[in-house]
């Protein structure tokens, strides 16, 4: 499955936006990577964010994107390290994130084709856990690799052939399963010592938050 041209031009867009936007503070930032422990002492990160959805979601034509809201919370676990040389720290983190979809799909099922277009959409929530492992670059920007695991609940509806005069039915589905693995990838940048940008790119979803270190 493949994220549409328009959503990924918007996405990219923002990103290009908000690149343009931090560009003067990251010229002037100092670089703080061989400088290990140089960089914020917090007890946890909250991040609300925005999130696109493109994979893993459900099924056969459910399977498209989505978007919705999410929020996130990251505890350091290791100030300093693993690598003991360079500015690196980790975190596990978790939070939740609900996605809203919705589309429409030729019905063509067995290989007939009815004529008509049914809608379907649905809603999910994951429930993510991750090892957040951060580089810390400069004094503004920072980035992270976030393998971890979560548990998805997906609730769908379509249209489907049946026995009505129309020729078809409203049907509901629900599903809970275990994702053994996503991955995500990103960066955070600092506008002070304690609020910032996020941008996180990965699978099933992608999202661009606000970072706020307390």
């Amino acid at each position: 499955m493949q994220i549409k041209k328009p959503v990924l031009r918007a996405f990219f867009g923002l990103l290009l936006a908000l690149a343009a936007t931090l560009l003067p503070d990251t010229a002037s930032a100092e670089s703080v990577i061989k400088r290990p422990g140089a960089h914020p002492d917090y007890s946890v990160e909250l991040e609300p964010h925005a999130v696109i959805g493109w994979g893993g979601w459900y099924a056969g034509p459910f399977d498209d994107e989505g978007f919705g809201l999410g929020l996130r919370a990251s505890i350091p676990i290791v100030q300093q390290g693993p690598i003991k040389k360079i500015n690196n720290s980790m975190a596990i983190g978790f939070g939740g994130d609900f996605l809203f979809y919705d589309g429409d799909d030729y019905d063509c099922d067995w290989g007939r084709c009815r004529g008509f277009t049914r809608d379907y959409g649905g809603n999910a929530l994951y429930l993510p856990v991750v090892l957040q492992w951060n580089f810390w670059l400069t004094d503004v920007i920072s980035v992270f690799g976030e393998p971890g695991l979560a548990i998805r609940h997906a609730w769908v509806h379509w249209e489907g052939p049946c026995g009505s005069p129309t020729g078809y039915c409203d049907y509901d589905d629900s599903d809970t399963d275990f994702v053994p693995f996503i991955f995500f990838a990103g960066g955070r940048f600092m506008f002070g010592d304690t609020v910032g940008l996020t941008v996180r790119l990965g699978w099933p979803y992608l999202g661009v938050g606000a970072s706020f270190l307390l």
